[in-house]
């Protein structure tokens, strides 16, 4: 070894290289020179080291003899190191669980190098760095949230389902604008083409058309030209499309659909006003109510002021917040999904029926996510040797290994159970009750206004002095009983009575069943059809057709 490289290693021996740029442009042989000095020093020493009890992922056990005993992930790999480097550590109980939320905390009790080590997965955020340092990241945690699971899904009800609302939107924009285009467009061609002598349908029969149309409804009207015709085309052609979409993605949505939640990303918890809770000085309440940084100011605007923070155990937030008070528990993926498996478990060994035993479902997508580590005391000693440790378990899997060795492989609690039968409910077939509800109460108010408009027409009427005409007053035979339009050849004015009464059209009976009085009518089968048959009164034979449409057409007279 040459005369500068011992001199490097002697700086080195001297914790002068604590720096992990400084460390790093060490050769590696000084390096390993020095991790092993190290090593050697760390067998004489015994570090005081903190917690905070965080479910699964780091705590302590506090025996009645005063021995406090770490547990969780964190205490499995500081025992990792533990058994490597031959090291004793003493366990400092925090005054508050919590880790930058208060004064007493324990990044407090870092930065006063009350203790060399706090063992947990601490969140790494730079505007701490100044006054402790990290280990290399153990992982990302990610805080998901945890909710009861909805009854129904938020996809929409029943028949709403199959479109988005713009398109619903679009289709009745298209509802109120057809009728009156097709009415424009057949004015204007009357107007430009009289020789067509094209009829020209009234606006409230269009609108009806096209109303009706959606319906699978048909028509009275019978377009003449072809332009109106191709308008009448287009729109059934139309309703078809769009029917047949319609009825295919209903019976998927009844049949296949897939479950989803009320909210689909973190900024809808607030928008929604949704409350939530976490657990007290966890690395989410300090990000968003102590830290005041940009993006975690952001954070805490997306979620919202909902916000609650307990020290509630895990057992009574779901039973009090989550179930009765139907709060959003918001925390670290694998202890959710812990407090999830335990309560699965739980009600497993109840005999609760298997669809009422995933009450909870977690969302697919994280509310934020922070990169996590040990966290030292400044300048502490022996960094270099425990970062170098650390990253070696990070590299192997280890950690991650841990922090689900007691969860099972498959999902807890999907969000889609996987049945495969599905009888319809009444959330289902809520929108047909509102229609149909809704329809009695708009038909019931019409029917009000209907009277109140002949009740005011009725006594406007007894009240006006105007007299009916004498023959409206003093009616003959057949002149009320019939329809003026059809037995009248012309009306004229009301002053005057028609000028000519038109026999009206005997009745299906008496054409089919003339009496049996008149010996001159016969019945007879001509070339397999049957005809009445009588002597006019020129006396050649005419015959009426029986029980075809063409019947009504003859009229008939003694």
């Amino acid at each position: 070894m040459g005369l500068i490289e011992i001199a490097l290693a002697a700086l080195c021996l001297n914790a002068t290289c604590t720096d992990d740029a400084d460390y790093y442009d060490v050769p590696l042989n000084l390096r390993k020179t020095y991790l092993l000095q190290l090593a050697t020093e760390l067998r004489e020493e015994n570090l005081r080291i903190t917690t905070i009890k965080n479910d699964r992922l780091s705590g302590f056990i506090d025996y009645r003899n005063g021995t406090i005993v770490g547990t969780g992930v964190a205490f499995d790999l500081l025992n990792i190191l533990q058994r490597k480097f031959h090291f004793n550590y003493t366990i400092v109980k925090p005054q508050y669980n919590e880790w930058a939320s208060n004064k007493k905390g324990i990044l407090q009790m870092l930065k006063q190098k009350k203790v060399n080590i706090s063992a947990g997965f601490h969140p790494v955020l730079t505007e701490y760095s100044t006054e402790i340092s990290y280990s290399p990241s153990l992982d990302t945690g990610e805080w998901v949230v945890l909710m009861k699971r909805p009854e129904a899904s938020a996809t929409g009800s029943g028949l709403l389902a199959p479109f988005t609302l713009p398109v619903w939107l679009l289709i009745l924009l298209s509802l109120v604008v057809v009728g009156p285009v097709i009415h424009l467009i057949i004015y204007l061609q009357s107007k430009l083409c009289k020789e067509d002598e094209n009829k020209v349908f009234a606006l409230g029969s269009c609108i009806w058309f096209v109303y009706g149309a959606l319906l699978k409804q048909g028509t009275t009207l019978n377009p003449m030209t072809d332009s109106s015709r191709l308008l009448f085309s287009t729109w059934w052609i139309f309703i078809t499309i769009l029917t047949a979409f319609y009825t295919a993605n209903l019976t998927a949505f009844l049949t296949l659909s897939k479950f989803t939640l009320p909210i689909t990303e973190p900024k809808d918890i607030g928008a929604k006003k949704s409350k939530w809770l976490t657990t007290k000085g966890n690395a989410l309440e300090d990000t968003i109510t102590y830290n005041n940084t940009d993006i975690l100011t952001d954070l805490g605007r997306l979620l919202g002021k909902a916000q609650h923070f307990t020290s509630a155990s895990n057992k009574d937030i779901l039973n009090i917040y989550v179930d009765k008070k139907d709060m959003m528990f918001i925390r670290e993926k694998p202890i959710v999904e812990y407090i999830m498996y335990d309560d699965y478990k739980e009600k497993t060994k109840k005999e609760i029926e298997e669809p009422k035993r995933c009450t909870y479902v977690i969302t697919s997508w994280s509310v934020a996510s922070f990169s996590r580590a040990f966290a030292y005391s400044k300048d502490f000693k022996y960094k270099p040797l425990f970062d170098s440790a650390i990253q070696y378990l990070v590299e192997s899997g280890i950690i991650k290994f841990k922090l689900r060795e007691e969860l099972p492989d498959t999902e807890i609690c999907p969000l889609n159970l996987g049945n495969k039968e599905r009888q319809l409910r009444n959330s289902d077939l809520l929108m047909t009750y509102e229609i149909v509800g809704g329809g009695f109460v708009i038909s019931a108010l019409i029917f009000i206004i209907e009277l109140l408009i002949r009740y005011y027409q009725n006594k406007k009427l007894k009240t006006s002095k105007a007299t009916p005409p004498a023959f409206l007053q003093h009616p003959q035979k057949h002149t009320l009983q019939v329809n003026f339009n059809n037995n009248y050849e012309k009306l004229g004015h009301f002053a005057q009575p028609p000028s000519k009464f038109i026999t009206p059209p005997p009745s299906y009976y008496t054409l089919f069943n003339p009496s049996s009085k008149n010996e001159n009518i016969k019945k007879k089968s001509i070339n397999g059809r049957e005809y009445w048959v009588y002597d006019s009164v020129g006396g050649r034979p005419k015959m009426i057709p029986m029980r075809t449409p063409s019947a009504l057409l003859f009229q008939y007279t003694n």
